[in-house]
């Protein structure tokens, strides 16, 4: 077996600070087609989560990697929520890729973030993971009729989470009621990785 050359050395060790910096600034890793699902900003107010920010570069992100190639994708994910609209823009993004899209779940994938878990085609928990379901908080200050249309624009949506996660338990659960996930959404619901499994709202742990 032949030593490398300290330039040679230099030059692999220069690469990988690349691809890092790469990965660190835009979460995207090209050697292992990975794109982090995190939160744009962390700061003593919290995290950002699910934002626009985020969403466009999971998008650009996936673009990217699927006119690379149509090999699977993984999503590294530390997500604890945020907005409706932007998530279900990663959600669309994701149903219409050609490639497989993986989930790694580092963390937690809470609210919006396990929303998004639910659209990709392998799922996978960490073993210290947790999932938190729920229906979402939305909050408007305004007039009261168009209030009420904020109010219809909520049950819609989250309609739309129901039925994402009805169909994921009924994968495992064929006969589940949607009353019975109802009730676990009208609260806060936490799933560590194996009760995630259980429920069908996760492939395995790893």
């Amino acid at each position: 077996m032949s030593i490398p050359k300290k330039s040679e050395t230099r030059e692999e060790t220069k690469l990988l600070l690349d691809l890092a910096d790469t990965f660190h600034d835009r979460g995207l890793y090209l050697p292992t087609r990975t794109i982090y699902v995190g939160s744009e900003t962390v700061d003593d107010s919290g995290d950002s989560g699910v934002d626009g920010r985020l969403a466009e570069r999971v998008l650009k992100n996936l673009h990217l990697l699927e006119c690379v190639s149509n090999a699977p994708i993984t999503l590294l994910m530390n997500n604890g929520g945020g907005d409706e609209y932007h998530g279900l823009a990663i959600i669309d993004a994701i149903a219409e890729s050609p490639c497989e899209v993986r989930c790694i779940v580092r963390g937690v994938a809470m609210s919006m973030g396990s929303w998004i878990l639910q659209a990709c085609d392998w799922r996978v928990m960490g073993p210290h993971s947790t999932q938190m379901i729920h229906v979402g908080s939305w909050g408007y200050v305004g007039h009261a009729r168009t209030a009420k249309k904020w109010a219809e624009e909520a049950e819609r949506t989250t309609a739309l989470m129901e039925r994402t996660y009805l169909r994921r338990i009924r994968e495992k659960h064929p006969k589940y009621a949607i009353e019975d996930l109802r009730q676990m959404l009208d609260h806060d619901t936490f799933l560590d990785a194996h009760a995630s499994i259980a429920m069908g709202l996760a492939d395995a742990v790893g």
